[in-house]
This record gives C-alpha cells, structure tokens and sequence, in this order.
C-alpha cells in the first residue's frame, strides 16, 4: 500500500514538472539552441588552434582525430548530467525563495520521491534533445562516428547519471544551509563545466586539477562514453569499472549527505529569504 502511494506521488509529480516545462515553451527553444551554440563554438576552436577539423594530437590522447565529434560526445555528457545537478539543486532554491519547502517536508511524500520524480522528467527530456541533436549534428556538422557503439554507450551514460544524481542530492543539501545559495550553485556549475572534459580531454590539465576531475563524475562519464563509441565494449572495462565504483558512491554518499542535512534543517530551522 505504502508502495502504491508512492508510486501514485511519483507519477504525480513528474507529470507536474513536465507540465510547468510545458508552460514554458522558451525553455525547450533555448535548451536546443545551447547545444548549436557549444557545438559551434567547438568547431570555430578547433578551427582557430589547429588550422582544420582534425588533430593529430588529439589524436593521440583521445583516440578522435575530429574535435567536433570528440566535443559533441563531450556535450552529450556534460548536458545530460547538468540537468540532475541543475534539477536537485533549483527544485529546492525555488521552493526556498518561493517560502514552500517547509510545506513540502510536511507533506505525507518523501523527498527522495519529489527528486526522482523531477528526475524523471529530466532524463526524458535528454533523451528528446538527444534524437534532435544527433541526426542534426551529422547534417550541420558533419560529425562522423559508430551509431551502434553510440547506442552501446547509452547504458554507459546512465551508469555515470547515478552518479551525477548523487553529486545533486549532496549538492541540495548544501543549499539548505545556505543563505543565498545563487553564487554557490553558479561556482559549482562552472567547475563541472571546466572539469567535465567534454571540449579537452582531461590528461592536458595540470596534475592537482586531473585528479579533481576524476573525483567528480562527469570526466569519468565522458571518457567511458568515448571509449566505448571509438572501441565498443572490450577496450573500455577499465574506465567502466571505475565508473560503476565511483557512481555508486556518489549514490550512497549523495543520499546519506542529504538526508543528513534535511534532519539538521527539520531540526534547526530553514533559512529564510
């Protein structure tokens, strides 16, 4: 029964962020169109520091000689995993700044179920801007790689997306601490960003800077992805393994942080705006 009910607010919830999304038309506009942008921007850089598309250097440390393919594959990762982290941290700033979280911990639904709920719109919505993206991108482009190591790589991806919702819950409840959390998410997104390797690879950083990316889940994400689409499967059990293991503890460390921060914030009060 306490299943059933759960199931009932999850679905409840999902068709409400889809809805709101739905009110908000722009909002898709402007999702697809960031990716035009990131991409042509990857091409015109690509461009400007190689004098042509490919590079023999990227060659070398990536497996991709193109760098348009190797940043879309990039963008592909990074994009999907904003909207978990973007997902769990705003959900909980608009409620903040709108006065209504305190009334969301009281109502007779978990938390955990409001998150996978926006979570669930989110990744569908990925996966729509997915099929827009990669039949255009071969067009516009001329993006070339293995379609089916693609398809191949797409459990890849979701096995770096437990740990992205992970990452997202932790950062959640950080903002329940703090007064206004507006300059800590923007810091924090621009580390991803500059971390996630999705337009360099990630072995051209300097050393303290390496080892911080590869903490973080997005890198390892982006590089099991583009391994597998380049090889397939055999020639990327390493980075997959290490994926599964890090994802996992950001899953169990994400949850754990979070619902830690939710008792002190039950406890001590939430912070008013």
């Amino acid at each position: 029964m306490e299943v059933t009910k759960e199931l009932r607010a999850l679905y409840g919830v999902a068709v409400k962020s889809w809805r709101i999304f739905l009110s908000y038309r722009v909002w898709f506009i402007s999702d697809v169109m960031l990716g035009f942008f990131f991409v042509g921007q990857a091409l015109l850089i690509g461009i400007g520091l190689t004098g042509e598309r490919n590079s023999p250097a990227l060659q070398k440390l990536t497996g991709y000689s193109d760098y348009v393919t190797f940043a879309v594959l990039g963008f592909m990762v990074l994009g999907f995993g904003l909207t978990f982290l973007s997902g769990f941290v705003w959900s909980v700033v608009d409620e903040l700044y709108a006065g209504t979280l305190e009334y969301s911990f009281a109502a007779p639904i978990r938390r955990l179920t409001f998150f996978i709920g926006n979570v669930l719109t989110r990744i569908f919505l990925s996966l729509i801007y997915m099929a827009i993206y990669i039949p255009l991108f071969v067009v516009i482009f001329d993006i070339s790689f293995d379609f089916f190591n693609f398809l191949k790589a797409l459990p890849v991806l979701l096995v770096g997306t437990v740990g992205m919702i992970g990452m997202g819950m932790a950062a959640a409840g950080i903002v329940l601490y703090l007064k206004d959390p507006g300059p800590f998410i923007t810091i924090l997104e621009m580390l991803v960003f500059a971390l996630s390797g999705a337009m360099y690879p990630i072995s051209i950083l300097p050393k303290g800077l390496q080892i911080m990316a590869k903490i973080l889940p997005y890198a390892p994400t982006s590089e099991a992805v583009r391994k597998v689409v380049a090889y397939g499967y055999e020639k990327a059990v390493g980075e997959i393994s290490y994926l599964i293991v890090l994802s996992l503890l950001y899953a169990l460390l994400g949850y754990l942080s979070y619902k830690w921060s939710e008792k002190q914030a039950k406890t001590v009060g939430l912070k008013s705006y």
